[in-house]
């Protein structure tokens, strides 16, 4: 779904260097293909966001509010897999008859279903597809509803293709990383079961996975009410569903989905064997009046879902600049959340006092 509309599924990138000043030339030169052209193997171009057969790429179309938003289109032709296999079947049917026998090899199998496929692929209408992204050229950021790795990987290539290099892709690490100049291997893991006397750092979990688990014992402790900034007074909550995880043998993953997830008694038994959260519902206030939400997939940073706070503007230019104003928001304030995060467990003396704090949270929820 395109950025101008609805709720939003993406990932964020860093852009590496400035857009070009014949970028929108270069979109157009690699333009999606018309649909006369897709044969047996998928194609791939750039389009507008308005419409997935929008291949006319100018500053108007892919321009808005100063950002560039964008859509690239796979084209494929496919047989449905049910036709396909009745195809075959009949075709495997009418060889046994003419040769008077009741099966057939696998050789010969295979020959029909490459034959049935020749003949019926040409005559089915390409199923299109896109990833839409925006580019918030004032910030260096990309953001892309490619969020699985193969969409992604296509992606950044066909990015690459075009303008000789990648967006970033910012996962913890990175961001850890790139942004607050802190090295991941810098930032404890650390064991919070008060059954689990683990040192810091030995098998307990990822980066993304202690972050999201701090920001619950955050919410639960502190109220999950955040210092004042520039942008407002943010507070924030997690909710479930929720997917934990751990290291080593046994149930490695376990999801709380109904009730209240986050006082029921399978969430604090993961707590308790070890298991640390991989996504999670955030919701994150402002002033009283706007909220976001979404599911977080602390892994990767993916956000599903994310449902931004109601506009006031009218027109679409308007509703655009206001919604990609929210994202940044909502970009900064979580970002803001992760460097905190980044900034305690990195001093240890309040990454031991989290650690004691935390075991004593997790204790005491058991006997509620």
């Amino acid at each position: 779904m395109p950025f101008d509309q609805g709720n939003l599924t993406f990932r964020i990138c860093r852009m590496p260097e400035a857009m070009p000043e014949d970028a929108v030339k270069k979109f157009a030169s690699y333009a999606a293909q018309p649909l006369e052209m897709v044969h047996d193997e998928p194609m791939w171009g750039w389009v507008s966001p308005r419409h997935l057969l929008d291949t006319n790429i100018t500053e108007e179309t892919i321009k808005t509010a100063g950002y560039y938003h964008l859509c690239l289109r796979q084209a494929e032709r496919k047989i449905p897999t049910s036709l396909l296999t009745a195809e075959c079947r009949l075709e495997e049917l009418g060889r046994m008859a003419a040769d008077g026998t009741d099966h057939i090899n696998k050789k010969e199998r295979k020959t029909i279903k490459e034959e049935v496929q020749q003949r019926l692929l040409p005559d089915m209408p390409p199923q299109l597809s896109g990833i839409y992204f925006v580019i918030d050229e004032a910030e260096k950021l990309l953001f892309t509803t490619a969020t699985s790795q193969r969409s992604l990987d296509i992606f950044l290539s066909m990015f690459n293709k075009t303008f000789g290099f990648e967006p970033i892709p910012l996962n913890p690490d990175l961001v850890a990383t790139d942004m607050y100049g802190i090295a991941p291997e810098d930032v404890p893991g650390i064991c919070i079961s008060p059954n689990m006397k683990q040192p810091q750092g030995e098998g307990n979990g990822t980066l993304g996975e202690n972050f999201l688990t701090w920001l619950w014992f955050y919410q639960e402790q502190r109220g999950g009410v955040l210092p004042p900034s520039k942008l407002g007074d943010f507070a924030f909550m997690i909710d479930g569903p929720l997917t934990f995880v751990s290291e080593g043998s046994g149930a490695l993953e376990s999801v709380v989905r109904k009730g209240t997830p986050t006082i029921s008694a399978e969430a604090k038994a993961a707590l308790m064997v070890g298991k640390k959260l991989k996504s999670a519902k955030f919701i994150l206030a402002r002033d009283q009046n706007q909220e976001w939400s979404c599911t977080l997939d602390a892994e990767e940073f993916t956000f599903r879902g994310l449902k931004l706070p109601e506009g006031e503007a009218m027109d679409h230019d308007s509703i655009f600049e206001e919604r990609m104003t929210n994202l940044f928001i909502f970009h900064s304030a979580f970002f803001g959340l992760f460097e905190k995060f980044l900034r305690e467990m990195t001093d240890s003396d309040k990454a031991t006092e989290y650690q004691n704090k935390a075991r004593e949270w997790v204790a005491n929820k058991l006997e509620k």
